[in-house]
C-alpha cells in the first residue's frame, strides 16, 4: 500500500467551501453590527451635546444659546466630538438638524432674542434616530 503524503483536491475544495460559506454568513451579520454601534454612539453623542446644553442653560438662568463658543467648552475635553462614521471631529453640527450618517444637529427654538429651547437631533446609517426637544 502506497503512504498518502497530503490531501487529495477534493478534501482542500471542501475546506474552501465551507470556509466560503462561513464568511458568507458572518460577513454580512459583522457589517451590520459594526452600523449599530455606530447608531449608538451617534445616540450617545446626542445625550452628551444635551448635558451641555443644559448645563450652558443651567448657567444663564435657562437661556439657551445658539453660539458654539458657549457650548463647546462643556462638551468633553472642550472640543467638538468625533463623528462616528467619518471619524472627524465636527459634531455638533450648531444651526441645522442632522442630514447625514454620524451627524448630531443642534438648533435652538428663539423667542425674540432670547434661545426659548432646542431641537438636537441625531442622524443614523440611513436616518434619524433620534431627537430630544425642551423649551419653556
Amino acid at each position: 500500500m502506497i503512504a498518502r503524503d497530503g490531501f487529495s483536491l477534493i478534501e482542500l475544495t471542501m475546506v474552501v467551501v465551507i470556509i466560503g460559506i462561513l464568511a458568507a454568513i458572518s460577513v454580512p451579520n459583522y457589517m451590520a453590527m459594526v452600523a449599530r454601534s455606530k447608531e449608538v454612539e451617534v445616540m450617545s453623542l446626542a445625550h452628551v451635546v444635551q448635558t451641555a446644553v443644559e448645563d450652558f442653560a443651567a448657567q444663564t438662568e435657562g437661556v439657551y444659546s445658539q453660539q458654539p463658543n458657549d457650548i463647546i467648552p462643556n462638551l468633553p475635553n472642550g472640543t467638538l466630538q468625533e463623528n462616528p462614521w467619518n471619524g472627524g471631529l465636527t459634531e455638533p453640527r450648531f444651526g441645522m438638524v442632522a442630514t447625514a450618517p454620524g451627524q448630531v444637529g443642534y438648533v435652538v427654538v428663539m423667542l425674540g432674542d432670547v434661545g426659548i429651547g432646542y431641537t438636537i437631533t441625531g442622524f443614523g446609517r440611513s436616518e434619524e434616530i433620534i431627537s430630544y426637544t425642551t423649551g419653556r
